[in-house]
């Protein structure tokens, strides 16, 4: 049997988001009804989740038009934590050559069609410190944006709150240029990697993305369910 690897981190009405925490409520109970049904609100780009181009593009894909094996398929753990992890402070950026020579001291290679997974450490302060989580965090710089296009990668992951710094919010209409790169070109993003990543950094894997399949004008993402698995 195939180890699977969850990637996603949980949530629950105690887990911070910048737009607020999520709200539940019972709408049938056990002791009442003999079910349990609750109702959810909570941002679409939350936890784990997937951005589609139509969230940073105008024109872009949503998400209900985006299918399974446009997701599925091997991808790269890189592992950068020694550079850009949480004891090393904050805001750092990532280079094209950084994550270059951390593929090349573990034998990899990109081929087009792979997607790529980023690992800094950050998703450890996911739950245990989200103030610091979401203020802090590192992101791809654009030369590294620019070699994601130019190499066919179809996808990329990161163990961080978004793609772009948090100064890319401060004004309207904000600037994301990071997510405007990658997603103009049909690079999916997944935002938020946690879980068990860790166990595979370094590796090439079988990344399986799951996001809902929302479809409409505000299928701009979603919560995703990532699993990977070792290849054979």
């Amino acid at each position: 049997m195939p180890q699977f690897f969850d990637l996603s981190h949980a949530f629950d009405e105690n887990t911070y988001h910048p737009f607020g925490f999520p709200h539940f409520q019972n709408r049938e109970m056990y002791a009442s009804h003999g079910a349990r049904h609750a109702i959810v609100t909570m941002s679409l780009h939350f936890a784990t989740h997937m951005d589609a181009p139509w969230h940073m593009v105008e024109n872009g894909k949503q998400l209900g038009s985006i299918g399974i094996a446009e997701l599925v398929g091997e991808a790269l753990v890189v592992d950068l934590s020694a550079d850009h992890g949480p004891a090393r402070g904050n805001s750092g950026v990532i280079s094209r050559d950084e994550i270059l020579r951390a593929l090349s001291s573990r034998g990899h290679d990109v081929r087009r069609g792979d997607a790529l997974v980023v690992h800094t450490g950050w998703c450890g302060l996911y739950a245990a410190d989200p103030t610091r989580y979401y203020a802090g965090y590192p992101t791809l710089s654009a030369e590294a944006c620019e070699w994601v296009v130019k190499s066919g990668i179809r996808l990329v992951g990161v163990d961080a709150p978004d793609m772009d710094p948090p100064k890319s919010y401060q004004e309207k209409p904000f600037s994301p240029m990071n997510h405007r790169m990658l997603l103009g070109h049909n690079v999916y993003v997944i935002e938020n990697v946690g879980g068990e990543v860790g166990a595979i950094v370094g590796e090439r894997v079988l990344l399986i993305p799951a996001p809902m399949k929302l479809a409409g004008e505000y299928a701009s993402g979603a919560p995703v369910r990532l699993l990977a698995t070792r290849l054979a």
